[in-house]
């Protein structure tokens, strides 16, 4: 027989690639991780070559304050979920990543988070295509979080990140962390193909300014030649 979190774990799972819009996979998947305890949870994209820099957003609820201080302050520099990360690829609780924490600033870090009803949280890491990494934050009131329940939340946390990967890779002014939209992608395949400038933009309805400027990232990214000249 489930328990009520781990029904509504399941239910977030067999639905949530039927949701339609950003908001509505957000919505539910709060609700499901609430049933565990968690009020608050942040998607974020990593990338090492932006090491110490505020990563891209992909979903964030109640977790504002807390990463404009944590930003502000540098804790990134001090955080010792930031050294567990780099010792393992397992999900972990914020109170597994207290140990590592061995200078005041973490002791600061993680008394500034108690403040604002954050005692204790759940990280889970997702894997994207090209080795993108997304880092789900899960935050909670309570001081421990129960440990046989997080086998069970990973998974809705890995179907969460790897949904909002997807939607953010489909918009057309996501910055340039590896990922290309979709229209991007057009445009290189018909590059590929051997078209002109022109002839893309005649394709998918697009000025031959545009079609060269929407594929010229990705290009230059990967070293790929230019579209052919007319």
């Amino acid at each position: 027989m489930l328990t009520t979190a781990e029904q509504m774990a399941w239910d977030f799972l067999s639905k949530a690639q039927h949701y339609a819009t950003p908001n509505e996979v957000e919505t539910h998947f709060a609700r499901a991780i609430a049933a565990f305890g968690y009020d608050r949870f942040c998607a974020t994209l990593i990338n090492a070559d932006h090491y110490g820099k505020e990563p891209p957003t992909l979903s964030r609820e109640d977790f504002d304050a807390w990463d404009a201080r944590y930003w502000s302050e540098r804790y990134v520099v001090h955080d010792p979920c930031v050294k567990l990360l780099m010792k393992s690829t397992r999900s972990f609780a914020w109170s597994d990543a207290k140990p590592f924490g061995d200078n005041r600033r973490a002791d600061i870090m993680w008394s500034e988070a108690a403040d604002i009803g954050m005692n204790d949280g759940f990280v889970v890491r997702v894997f994207g295509p090209a080795g993108h990494l997304v880092l789900i934050r899960m935050a909670t009131e309570a001081r421990d979080t129960d440990p046989t329940a997080r086998a069970v939340i990973d998974s809705p946390a890995t179907v969460f990140g790897t949904i909002m990967l997807k939607h953010w890779e489909l918009q057309d002014d996501n910055p340039d962390y590896s990922v290309i939209s979709e229209r991007q992608a057009q445009c290189l395949h018909w590059a590929s193909r051997g078209k002109t400038d022109w002839e893309i933009g005649a394709a998918l309805e697009l000025s031959p300014a545009r079609s060269t400027t929407t594929s010229k990232t990705p290009r230059s990214a990967w070293a790929w030649p230019n579209a052919r000249k007319p």
